[in-house]
């Protein structure tokens, strides 16, 4: 039987997590530095993950949390800091380090079990090895060294067609890649998302026509499928057929409106502008109480 202690613990963390607060969840606005013609910033501003970073080490962090340091620490090395750059880099070898080789492929594996999708470990990640991707592309165009643009291609290409990893589903508006290979498909949206900005990143960083072709018939399944996210007062988290909506708690409908709103402006597509904005509307108090209302039931229920 747990303890007193441990159920407030276990209490204290639910709460935290219901409310988007803690570790996992600092601020994550649009970045600052990211261009619609070259890569350069990252879509996401990560910077908030290095300051986050010193209260734990880097190898403790799950396989996208690093990708996600190492981004940060690219945008305070583009916003003129001049340290940045060496501990971008050294980031990146230590996300090299992690990975596991399976033939062309580099892999970083997850150990936890997901109940919610069914997924037991090890399990691999769409938008960890999207993430993994857009590191190693910036660090080829900062060092100029071509094992960076070969680790690129090996990260990007578990989410290619043809791969056995089971990370890209097709759906009867496309393809998409998986956040979490679920059985059934669970088209998490936050995470179809970054791994097409990791293909962007391969195709447009180190020209690889396969992922372009593969970032723009995503694009438009997303833009096909993107109002079925939308439930008339909050967004989905993911499509997975559980008994209520899986809904976005409220760190990620702000992510996803951040989301949106890049992928209007990196594709030019007003329709993804206008859902951004509508989602935007829904960010109301009594809307975000109703969603972590729904969330509590969501996983009594599970």
């Amino acid at each position: 039987m747990q303890s007193a202690d441990g159920l407030r613990s276990f209490a204290r963390g639910s709460l935290q997590s219901a409310l988007s607060r803690g570790p996992g969840y600092e601020p994550q606005p649009p970045g600052v530095f990211f261009e619609t013609e070259t890569v350069r910033g990252y879509f996401i501003d990560f910077r908030a993950k290095t300051q986050a970073a010193s209260e734990a080490e880097p190898w403790s962090l799950e396989p996208a949390g690093l990708a996600q340091l190492g981004l940060g620490w690219w945008e305070r090395h583009l916003a003129g800091e001049p340290e940045a750059l060496g501990t971008f880099l050294g980031t990146c070898e230590l996300l090299e380090r992690r990975g596991v080789g399976r033939g062309r492929e580099l892999l970083w594996e997850y150990d936890v079990p997901v109940p919610k999708y069914g997924l037991v470990p090890p399990w691999c990640s769409g938008l960890a090895q999207a993430q993994a991707a857009s590191t190693f592309v910036r660090a080829h165009l900062a060092s100029g060294e071509d094992r960076f643009a070969e680790l690129a291609v090996r990260a990007i290409a578990p989410i290619l067609p043809g791969s056995p990893s089971g990370l890209l589903v097709r759906t009867s508006h496309g393809p998409v890649p998986e956040e979490a290979p679920s059985g059934q498909p669970s088209l998490i949206l936050n995470g179809w998302i970054y791994a097409l900005w990791g293909l962007w990143d391969v195709a447009v960083g180190l020209g690889s026509e396969g992922c372009r072709s593969l970032f723009e018939e995503s694009t438009m399944c997303l833009r096909e499928m993107i109002a079925r996210y939308d439930i008339g007062w909050w967004s989905r988290y993911s499509l997975y057929p559980h008994r209520l909506p899986d809904l976005a708690k409220p760190f990620y409908h702000r992510l996803h409106i951040d989301q949106l709103d890049v992928m209007a402006r990196l594709v030019a597509a007003g329709d993804l502008g206008e859902t951004a904005r509508r989602w935007a509307a829904y960010e109301t108090a009594p809307r975000r109480v109703a969603a972590i209302a729904q969330k509590a039931l969501f996983v009594a229920l599970r």
